[in-house]
């Protein structure tokens, strides 16, 4: 009891805040998707999307970030899971979206219908069309504009569990001295401080070469009242 005040009050006066706003709240996440073997859930093998906190029917984007595919889904379920997770999708949309199977990591963002937007752009498509309709067409050419496509060929990342920001280095290093009393001798070393500038310190546990490792330690951190846990991709 006597750590979790001392722990509160070090983050209140230490730690960079965060302002939210909650009038124009839109879902978004980054984070590792849970993967399942659909079959053994639902007969809809293509498109399965279940999440612990947006509702059925929710329409979201799901974000490949490391090579910039996306796909949008629609929200099937409403399920319980590890919060380490951030969605459960089907091995099909994780492998449709070129996800890394041992590091799925992924971004999730909900798709807000803009009701004026929806209706300019039918009134758009139905006057494209009757131009399209009208216009006489003798010939149709087709540009290429690059005969070859550029392969990019991304490395592979690996992922830290981002525990805090600090205004100073000092309070930097007092957290990471405290962290050895919940963390095993063999994990502590993975605790390491990064400068992002003069002002801002980031405290951090990796790289992991395997998502079953930060997981674990994602799961120790949050149950020791580390809630605000984030995870970082390293360049």
């Amino acid at each position: 009891m006597k750590y979790k005040i001392i722990l509160l009050f070090f983050f209140t006066s230490c730690i960079n805040p965060v302002y939210t706003s909650k009038k124009n709240f839109s879902y978004s996440a980054k984070g590792f998707a849970k993967i399942e073997n659909i079959s053994l859930i639902s007969e809809d093998k293509n498109y399965f999307v279940h999440h612990n906190k947006l509702r059925t029917g929710t329409k979201i984007r799901l974000t490949n970030p490391i090579h910039e595919k996306s796909l949008e889904v629609i929200v099937k379920k409403n399920t319980k899971y590890n919060n380490f997770y951030k969605i459960l999708i089907s091995k099909s949309i994780a492998e449709e979206l070129n996800l890394d199977l041992n590091f799925p990591y992924i971004e999730i963002n909900e798709i807000k219908n803009n009701k004026s937007f929806i209706a300019k752009k039918a009134i758009t498509e139905n006057i494209e069309k009757k131009i399209a309709n009208k216009a006489p067409i003798d010939k149709i050419n087709i540009d290429i504009l690059s005969k070859e496509k550029k392969i990019k060929i991304k490395k592979t990342n690996n992922y830290s569990i981002l525990v805090a920001e600090f205004y100073n280095l000092e309070s930097a290093k007092l957290l990471k001295n405290r962290l050895s009393t919940i963390l095993q001798n063999s994990n502590y070393q993975l605790i390491y401080i990064n400068k992002k500038n003069d002002k801002s310190y980031e405290l951090l546990m990796g790289p992991y070469n395997t998502i079953n490792k930060l997981k674990n330690d994602y799961i120790v951190l949050n149950d020791s009242d580390f809630e605000d846990l984030d995870i970082k991709v390293n360049d």
